[in-house]
């Protein structure tokens, strides 16, 4: 095959697999993580448990125990889980991917 050939299909393999490479650095969809699996619409995506306070966040909204989302109280944070008593119904929302971190 002519030398002069043989540079263009290099830069073509070598631009082809290029483009198949992925960016590790990139930012992973959120709706994977915080995707509502619920029937109830309520998605729990953080939880920060500590001495002095308990806090959540549910579809982006910051709450502790005692406050309401709609006509839902938020009845207790806990590590991996929010329990929430709404009329006469107990539900737990769990965090789809619990991974404490603690101080060290």
């Amino acid at each position: 095959m002519p030398r002069y050939l043989l540079l263009p299909l290099f830069v073509l393999l070598l631009a082809g697999n290029a483009f198949a490479l992925t960016d590790p650095t990139r930012p992973t969809d959120p709706a994977l993580y915080f995707a509502s699996g619920n029937a109830t619409g309520w998605t729990l995506q953080s939880i920060l448990v500590s001495d002095d306070r308990r806090i959540a966040v549910i579809n982006g909204k910051r709450v502790q125990e005692g406050d309401h989302i709609g006509s839902a109280r938020i009845a207790r944070i806990q590590g991996s889980q929010v329990i929430i008593k709404t009329g006469n119904r107990t539900l737990k929302l769990r965090l789809r991917h619990a991974t404490p971190k603690t101080r060290q």
